[in-house]
């Protein structure tokens, strides 16, 4: 519509305070008495496509804030100047009789919230539309005002959600689903697929929450909120396998999501909610028959793992889980060296490890239950003898292939050492006992495979949790710097806060070593410490340096 100044009329109760002095009109700066002014809205433009049922907004992606329900998100590149919201135009109109003409985009609280947080109140913005929308200029006052007029070009109209978001979408799928892999894969079980029209809101609001932390928008958790509760709602909705693919989607990028926040969460949550919704759809067996899908299952198995390794209690998933996804790996578009940054080979035996461990701490509950030692001594055999393979085609390939390949061996290197340490420590190691000088050689073999990695690759973060257990067991001051170094590097790089937070946790053994003794204390100690005290709350909390 055309808006135009009208003398007489008080600016008092306008929405938002302007940023900029305002300019005065030369022809009125000598006028007796202040001039005042307000917005009149006159002559609608009727010649405009636009339909009177239609909800059009105002700006661009991460350009706009309002009710994570409408998948609106701030963004630290918007022109700092600009004001931007969403409104209903026709019910604005002079003409409309109906209804409050701006109660449709609100916060909770009844605050309309801008570009750049500013908040006003809501009830205030739509009484001065009514009072815009219904002022008449006199005559008189009329015969005073400027030939010039001020319109407003028409809104901006999306057909559906993936345009509204289509930027954010596709940069998410260019830069942000590869963060958590050590490499780009075909079969990447971040990546957001359009599979259903129209596509389902609980995902992308997962999207544009994990999206929005990487540009530090402070609607991430709304996002996060949202997505969360339709995600509940949904799971309790019955749909095809589609659906059910969108669902296991949006479980594995809030996983992420939570994983950008710190080491500590609710990571049984998301596990149990992804294996009650593989069941629900078939179990295992339907869900392998689709790579990008054996490719997600198989990252959640190494979550459950990796939360099971340090909590030593059991994992979610079934074992015949693993063996269903550990089986025919050559036929695979995937593998989990490019998931997770450890060979094929040596996850089969973390998978073993984890459930292992729970079992041992169980058993040293019990009085009449021994543990028998005797897989655990053939793991441990299996580790020592094991090497690096390089691939047949790598062997005379380009330079950069014998770079990745190094990369890799020095990886997997830290793994396979990381896991022994972890035997020792929970199989072998007794309070009080002295470390024997092997267990500190391997600590410092693990550090020397993790900087040995290119800096400019994303091989090396791939082994933070050997890298855990090997802080753990040093003593040198050098090496312990190295390690928190390592672990801010890549905090900074990543935007993964699990790596900022094992810091303090490293911190922490280390001043209990100071303390109590270094053959006294371990790094369980501290992780035990971590996970009882959340115990008051129903959902426990636990650490995962997945």
């Amino acid at each position: 519509m055309q808006l135009s100044w009208k003398p007489g009329y008080s600016l008092s109760n306008r929405p938002v305070r302007r940023t900029a002095t305002r300019r005065t009109n030369r022809r009125l700066r000598n006028a007796d008495g202040p001039q005042r002014f307000v917005f009149i809205a006159e002559n609608p433009m009727r010649d405009l496509n636009v339909s009177e049922e239609g909800s059009p907004s105002v700006g661009t992606p991460f350009g706009v804030s309002g009710d994570a329900s409408t998948g609106a998100v701030d963004s630290p590149d918007h022109d700092s100047d600009s004001r931007t919201v969403e409104y209903q135009p026709h019910r604005c109109n002079s003409e409309d009789e109906g209804p409050s003409p701006c109660s449709s985009k609100s916060t909770e609280d009844g605050q309309l919230q801008l570009a750049e947080g500013e908040n006003i109140d809501l009830g205030a913005f739509c009484g001065w539309s009514n009072q815009v929308a219904t002022i008449k200029p006199s005559p008189a006052e009329a015969s005073d005002l400027p030939n010039s007029t001020t319109s407003i070009p028409p809104s901006v109209l999306y057909h559906n959600i993936c345009q509204r978001f289509g930027p954010i979408l596709e940069r998410y799928n260019m830069e942000f689903c590869n963060i958590p892999l050590t490499s780009d894969l075909q079969m990447n079980p971040f990546r957001y697929h359009r599979t259903i029209v129209p596509e389902p809101i609980f995902l992308v609001h997962a999207v544009m929450a994990l999206a929005g932390h990487h540009v530090e928008s402070p609607s991430a958790d709304d996002h996060r909120h949202t997505a969360l509760k339709l995600l509940r709602e949904s799971l309790n909705a019955s749909g095809n396998m589609e659906d059910g693919s969108s669902m296991l989607d949006a479980i594995m990028i809030l996983f992420s999501f939570d994983e950008t926040q710190s080491t500590l969460g609710y990571w049984s949550t998301h596990l149990k909610g992804a294996y009650g919704l593989i069941e629900a759809y078939g179990g295992i067996e339907a869900w392998t028959t689709s790579a990008r899908a054996e490719a997600q299952i198989g990252l959640l198995l190494w979550w459950d793992a990796i939360t099971s390794l340090l909590s030593r209690e059991d994992c979610v998933f079934p074992y015949a889980y693993v063996e269903e996804v550990l089986s025919n790996p050559v036929d695979r578009k995937w593998n989990f060296f490019e998931l997770c940054g450890c060979p094929h080979s040596v996850v089969t035996l973390v998978m073993q490890v984890a459930r292992l461990s729970a079992e041992k701490r169980q058993s040293s509950s019990m009085r009449y239950v021994t543990f028998d030692a005797t897989v655990i001594a053939q793991i441990e055999q299996a580790l020592e003898s094991w090497h690096h393979i390089t691939p047949a085609a790598l062997a005379f390939g380009s330079e950069e292939d014998i770079q990745q390949d190094q990369d890799c061996m020095h990886c997997s290197e830290a793994w396979r050492h990381g896991l022994l340490l972890y035997i020792y420590r929970v199989f072998r190691w007794e309070p009080g006992s002295p470390i024997p000088m092997y267990v500190v050689r391997w600590a410092r073999i693990i550090v020397d495979h993790v900087v040995a990695c290119r800096d400019e690759k994303m091989v090396s973060r791939q082994a933070l949790l050997p890298l855990f257990f090997a802080g753990c067991e040093q003593r040198d001051l050098s090496v312990r710097q190295k390690i928190v170094q390592f672990c801010s590097v890549w905090n900074d790089r990543t935007r993964y806060q699990m790596f900022g937070c094992t810091i303090p946790l490293l911190e922490e053994v280390w001043a209990e070593q100071e303390a109590k003794g270094f053959e006294n204390v371990w790094w369980g100690h501290v992780v035990d410490r971590q996970h009882t005290s959340e115990s008051c709350y129903p959902l426990q909390m636990r650490l995962c340096f997945g």
